[in-house]
């Protein structure tokens, strides 16, 4: 029987794998278009569509997640296969800084899905206060849109800044109608965000209210004050999703289409970083998994 080619088979398994065209080129060191080259000629072979195509990224057909699973099931036994002979690898370590915050909220929960895919690294996931010895890490995860001269730097998907507090507070607090009716509010600030308060109503157009305040440099403490009726903050809804699917917070109705958009964290590493294997991998699979904000 005639067997498909060797480099549309690999194309094709990174791209399902990965969701992604761009990401399977990256992966295999060659250009997005020759991926998809790679994947017609499979298509062509087997007579079938492999993909449906996305406005962000790709998806496996009925056929094309059949064929995936046998393809990806070859790859493995060749992989054992390899190891046994081989023997086993040494891991390697990757160095990851980031916020407590982020790092607590979004980024270990999600750490084994991470490992499952990349079982030979080993994580080390390091904090700005206790990892403050860690002077050069593999990779930075920074709040801000910082840019180094000396450093790659990537935003992180954009996420909106919207003003959110405990829906208790909305119905036994003062009546809220409109950005002039924070007055009547105590407002938590961000420490750590250049979007403070008098940024947000600056860029709506409203004229600054008098308010009462209280600040956290920490965004979870910012979240958590806001959750137990202390006052509105101002933070993105990305570490506030868990608070606003459960219904801890809320959006004031009206203020719910004052949000701002914006990226608010970096992704930062050096440019010899970026040709080691393990970055590369822990930077795709990282923008994979955050997707649109």
């Amino acid at each position: 029987m005639k067997r498909p080619p060797l480099r549309a088979l690999a194309a094709f398994e990174a791209a399902a794998r990965l969701g992604n065209f761009s990401d399977a080129a990256r992966e295999l060191e060659i250009t997005t278009s020759a991926v998809s080259q790679q994947i017609k000629i499979l298509e062509t072979f087997l007579g079938t569509r492999l993909f449906d195509r996305l406005s962000r990224g790709v998806r496996p057909t009925e056929d094309g997640a059949a064929f995936h699973a046998a393809v990806h099931d070859a790859y493995r036994r060749i992989d054992d296969g390899t190891l046994r002979i081989l023997g086993p690898r040494e891991s390697e370590t990757l160095t990851v800084r980031c916020g407590i915050s982020f790092g607590l909220r979004w980024l270990a929960p999600r750490l084994p899905l991470f490992l499952s895919e990349h079982p030979d690294v080993d994580l080390r996931i390091v904090t700005p206060i206790f990892g403050s010895a860690e002077r050069d890490p593999d990779i930075e995860i920074v709040y801000g849109q910082v840019a180094r001269g000396d450093r790659r730097c990537e935003h992180l998907p954009a996420e909106n800044i919207v003003p959110m507090c405990s829906p208790q507070l909305l119905r036994d607090g003062p009546s809220l109608q409109g950005p002039a009716d924070l007055a009547k509010f105590r407002l938590i600030d961000p420490l750590v965000s250049d979007l403070t308060w008098e940024r947000w109503f600056a860029l709506h157009g409203v004229t600054v209210v008098p308010h009462r305040r209280v600040s956290f440099d920490s965004i979870l403490m910012a979240l958590q004050a806001a959750a137990s009726g202390m006052g509105i903050a101002l933070e993105g809804d990305f570490l506030a999703s868990e608070e606003l699917a459960s219904g801890r917070l809320v959006v004031p109705p009206a203020l719910v289409e004052m949000r701002v958009r914006r990226s608010l964290r970096t992704l930062v590493m050096r440019e010899d970083k970026w040709q080691e294997t393990k970055c590369r991998q822990f930077r795709d699979w990282l923008f994979r998994n955050l997707g649109p904000g």
